[in-house]
């Protein structure tokens, strides 16, 4: 309850704008070996895995999982849950929240401990101001094509304490694909990629000095 409660809902306008970004829904689900997607009503999958916040359970253990069989009744089980979180919405509510319900929606006969690790706040940067205007004529330029502006899931806090703190706006430009694998065991990085990157920033810096900021 109220997890929702924040969450910015964008106009019809940008959820066209953001649903044109290039994507096939049967290679999503061929790249992740999986029959169907699942996910909040009323959203396509890429407005579900970029504007919509999620709550991951990333893994549960408790009891005997050894091999063979014991009839043990576990006396604890554990889990680790992580949540994306999208703008307007604060780690710090959504963690009280969190513990609110699953202290609410426990047996009385469990006993649950709650244990909150680390959180950040989300950023979104402007696609009205001069670094991303720089950084659109500067991809453009090198891909010869001009970017679609698109929300992605990521977690570099960092970013909102640099718009907190010091009061300003910081642009991210990332030139990894989707089969890069990110974070997985076989995480990669093609050297085609790596050396438009090494092209785009230049230009970057060029057009961005120009316009006088």
């Amino acid at each position: 309850p109220g997890f929702y409660d924040d969450v910015r809902e964008l106009t019809p306008a940008e959820r066209r704008a953001f649903n044109k970004a290039p994507f096939s829904l049967s290679e999503y689900k061929k790249s992740l070996s999986i029959g169907a997607v699942e996910g909040e009503a009323g959203f396509t999958t890429l407005e579900r895995t970029g504007i919509r916040p999620s709550l991951d359970v990333n893994g549960i253990w408790g009891g005997y999982i050894e091999e063979g069989t014991k009839t043990v009744i576990p006396s604890k089980a554990s889990a680790k849950i992580s949540m994306r979180l999208v703008p307007n919405q604060d780690y710090r509510k959504i963690s009280k929240l969190f513990e609110k319900h699953f202290r609410a929606i426990a047996p009385k006969s469990v006993k649950v401990s709650v244990k909150s690790l680390h959180g950040g706040m989300p950023y979104v940067a402007p696609t009205d101001m001069p670094a991303y205007k720089a950084a659109e004529k500067a991809i453009e330029t090198a891909f010869g094509r001009k970017p679609l502006p698109f929300y992605s899931g990521g977690s570099i806090p960092i970013i909102s304490g640099f718009e907190a703190i010091l009061g300003i706006k910081s642009l991210l430009m990332g030139f990894g694909l989707a089969e890069d694998a990110i974070h997985s065991p076989n995480e990669s990085f093609g050297l085609e990629q790596f050396y438009k990157g090494i092209e785009t920033i230049p230009y970057f810096y060029a057009y961005f000095a120009r316009s006088g900021r």
